[in-house]
């Protein structure tokens, strides 16, 4: 079984909950050490692995025009009754086949320790083909162990600032913190911040 099939069903299994849990921590507080970067509303963002749509829902919120993707049928569900603006579908990296055009901000927030790592590479790709000249990517990497029913595999950070360069985008900013939810500060989880810019001649 892919890494992606696993990850996707331990995820659907217990949606409900995970649901209140992301819930419990609000975009503002999830986005702190970066929001200082995003763009101005309204713009193009593109939500990859949107979860119960808390975030989805902040960006249309705050004026954005909002695309969200998520693999798991309960989650985009969810996301598209707090978001009904938005344009919603289920999808994954490292294809999002149906994602079109081209995005200002892209969030991939808590999706990139469930990419094989010999997918990364082509996801990256495929999210700076989606950016738009001067668009700008967040993408936060989880280094710890993950929940038995949602494998997790180990990031390297320094590749992933290398295969970044090598597509051509710059890193605006680089942040490393501690977990907001207990458990995870329980388990020694901790996450790395990245935001990159797509140049105007790119």
């Amino acid at each position: 079984m892919s890494l992606g099939v696993e990850v996707e069903r331990g995820y659907a299994a217990q949606a409900p909950a995970l649901i209140a849990q992301y819930d419990a921590v609000p975009s503002d507080s999830i986005y702190a050490g970066v929001k200082d970067l995003f763009p101005a509303a309204p713009v193009r963002v593109l939500d990859v692995g949107s979860g119960s749509g808390r975030d989805t829902e902040w960006f249309a919120a705050l004026g954005h025009d909002v695309t969200a993707v998520d693999p798991v049928a309960a989650f985009v569900a969810e996301t598209m009754r707090r978001a009904p603006a938005a344009t919603i579908s289920r999808d994954r990296l490292p294809g999002l086949r149906t994602v079109r055009g081209r995005y200002d901000l892209i969030l991939v927030n808590a999706v990139w320790q469930h990419v094989e790592p010999g997918d990364r590479l082509a996801a990256l790709a495929r999210l700076a083909g989606l950016l738009a000249a001067g668009g700008r990517m967040v993408l936060s990497l989880r280094h710890g162990l993950g929940h038995p029913a949602r494998p997790v595999a180990e990031i390297d950070t320094e590749a992933t600032l290398a295969q970044a360069d090598a597509l051509g985008l710059t890193l605006l900013r680089r942040r490393e913190k501690q977990s907001l939810q207990e458990g995870n500060r329980a388990a020694d989880v901790t996450w790395t911040w990245l935001v990159f810019e797509r140049g105007e001649a790119a």
